[in-house]
């Protein structure tokens, strides 16, 4: 029984005021995930201790893992792998006021607020210093994740080529995947809702005791418990796509440069050199 169902099971028989949270919640779920419990109690128009009696009733430790069940229930229920993009698609057909790159960029400045966290800057740095020790920096990202994996190696291999690619190839991925060793480390880009498959690779190298490093939108993310660093863009209701991901990306790629200077200079320098003798780019207008 989903918790929906338990609440249209008991609201009938519960005290006038849980009834009451218990109608706001039903039409509600979706919000849920994200309010604490002063603001469901506000919006409910209840008491906060009547929210967290309610919660104690339906058999929940904590008021976190109240809020997750309906954001866990939310996600299962409303969320396809297209979801954000149809509802972005909803304020396009509406018209809203402000043009699309305003719109665009109002919502990223929103999204990346949210996700700028003191546990996400920690997770990073802690991402940082495994990537340096690690002998090899594994990458995987299946379907809608893999443009991500796959821009973080080009964007590493510039200055620091201890980079492969899982993700290319399904016909071959277990066999990459099996060749990773507990002295490297695995970056996971999974975007929910995620991949079967992704997961398996993910528990088979956890089991083989191999660290992994998880980007994902949501803790809810199973992978999560195979994830020994997990950073997390909470940008699960987002119409932003793998944006928020590559911001990730961007911040990680810029500090793991930093880091390994001079190496990562002289590595650049030396590729800089290569492609200008190739004669590849045009560096200035000649009359």
């Amino acid at each position: 029984m989903d918790i929906i169902e338990k609440i249209m099971e008991i609201k009938d028989v519960v005290p006038k005021k849980q009834k009451l949270l218990c109608d706001y919640i039903v039409l509600n779920y979706k919000d849920i995930g994200m309010m604490t419990a002063s603001e469901v109690a506000e919006t409910a128009g209840v008491a906060t201790t009547t929210v967290m009696r309610f919660m104690k009733l339906l058999k929940f430790e904590s008021y976190n893992d109240f809020k997750n069940a309906f954001l866990e229930y939310s996600l299962k229920n409303t969320m396809s792998s297209y979801g954000s993009i149809k509802e972005n698609f909803k304020h396009i057909v509406k018209g809203e006021e402000s043009d699309p790159l305003t719109a665009t960029c109002y919502e990223t400045i929103h999204t990346i607020e949210n996700f700028i966290t003191p546990k996400n800057v920690e997770e990073i740095s802690n991402a940082i210093k495994l990537m340096i020790k690690s002998k090899w920096i594994n990458l995987l990202g299946l379907r809608s994740s893999r443009p991500v994996s796959l821009y973080m190696e080009a964007s590493v291999n510039r200055f620091y080529p201890k980079v492969r690619q899982l993700s290319t190839d399904d016909s071959y991925l277990y066999d990459r995947a099996l060749r990773v060793e507990k002295n490297e480390a695995l970056v996971v880009f999974s975007i929910w809702p995620c991949t079967k498959k992704t997961v398996k690779l993910a528990e088979i190298c956890h089991k083989r005791k191999i660290p992994i490093i998880l980007v994902t939108n949501t803790t809810l993310n199973p992978i999560a418990k195979f994830a020994d660093i997990i950073i997390d863009t909470n940008s699960v209701h987002s119409p932003l796509g793998n944006l928020p991901a590559l911001v990730i990306v961007e911040t990680i790629v810029a500090e793991l440069a930093k880091q390994t200077i001079p190496e990562s200079t002289k590595n650049i320098e030396k590729l800089e050199k290569d492609l200008d003798k190739l004669d590849l780019f045009i560096w200035e207008s000649k009359a």
